[in-house]
């Protein structure tokens, strides 16, 4: 029942009957890990985060050195503005795995919420001087660059990130990010469509992640959303 959830949720965008697949099987084992944290990153889709965020802390609780959940819970606190949370969860992941990129763009993202765009930047660029950073990742610091007035400097990583896209796979929906920040709406959203047709996990969270805030107040945006089919 698991991976029928991880297919319906991650892949198919079937949410609803994803869920439904994940709250069996942790009614089934409420203990397994596995199943409350994937459970945790389906209810989001279905407009309850709060009952994800709660999925994921149980997950953490049975499995407290697993740092993909710590890291998802960092994330979703984030996503839930509580931001203060998301740095103090983003904290302990860091301290299991100190190399884990995903976690200085939660606490990078998280500053930038706050207002606080050059602490961002610094987690930002801290996470990509890591060896085998993802190189997606760049557009994170395309955004602090941007919230700094830094313009130039945003537009030069974007170029270089879209040559890159033509050689190797770099994820459309962190582009579309760098592209709004900037003030890019015609180019974020081509990247979001590129995300789209590639059925790219990152935009099942497009209705909750900061990084598309720009993006809210044009029509496309609603639009994407509900071809999506989140809530």
């Amino acid at each position: 029942m698991i991976s029928i959830g991880k297919v319906l949720c991650w892949h198919e965008w079937k949410f609803a009957e994803g869920a439904r697949s994940l709250e069996r099987a942790v009614e089934i084992a409420p203990n397994n890990s596995e199943a409350q944290w994937v459970l945790g990153t389906a209810l989001p889709t279905i407009g309850r985060l709060s009952e994800g965020l709660d999925a994921v802390r149980h997950a953490v609780s049975l499995d407290p050195l697993r740092v993909e959940y710590a890291g998802w819970l960092a994330r979703f606190h984030l996503y839930a503005k509580d931001y203060e949370a998301a740095l103090k969860s983003g904290q302990e992941l860091l301290e299991i795995d100190d190399h884990y990129g995903r976690g200085f763009v939660w606490m990078g993202s998280a500053y930038l919420a706050m207002g606080e765009a050059e602490t961002a930047l610094e987690w930002f660029q801290r996470g990509q001087a890591l060896p085998g950073a993802v190189r997606s990742y760049d557009a994170m610091i395309v955004r602090a660059l941007a919230a700094l007035d830094r313009r130039e400097e945003a537009e030069e990583i974007l170029t270089r990130l879209e040559t890159e896209s033509k050689q190797h796979y770099v994820r459309s929906e962190y582009l579309a990010m760098g592209h709004a920040a900037i003030g890019d709406m015609d180019k974020a959203f081509e990247s979001l469509e590129k995300a789209y047709q590639a059925r790219s996990a990152g935009v099942i969270y497009l209705h909750l992640d900061p990084g598309y805030e720009p993006l809210r107040s044009d029509p496309r945006y609603a639009e994407m959303v509900s071809r999506i089919g989140l809530k």
